[in-house]
């Protein structure tokens, strides 16, 4: 097991580094590359806690055609 260790501690600090030069360097590309892909799950991991805690989030209606001005066609 600590053969490993070293090695991929080693390995990990690299990627580690490398990321953060690369987010230095050319930020257009890491954005399009891995930033937005990771804000995007985030948001949608995230989207119905957000959604229902702000009053965004609505339940479904029973019926689809109702028409919520008219008295006694609420769904």
């Amino acid at each position: 097991m600590t053969d490993y260790l070293i090695p991929a501690t080693l390995l990990v600090g690299t990627g580690v580094a490398g990321v953060l030069v690369w987010r230095k360097v050319h930020r257009v590309s890491f954005w399009l590359v891995l930033g937005f892909p990771v804000k995007a799950l985030m948001v949608y991991g995230t989207w119905r806690a957000v959604a229902s805690g702000c009053g965004l989030a609505r339940r479904r209606r029973r019926f689809r055609w109702t028409f919520p001005g008219f008295p006694g066609t609420e769904g």
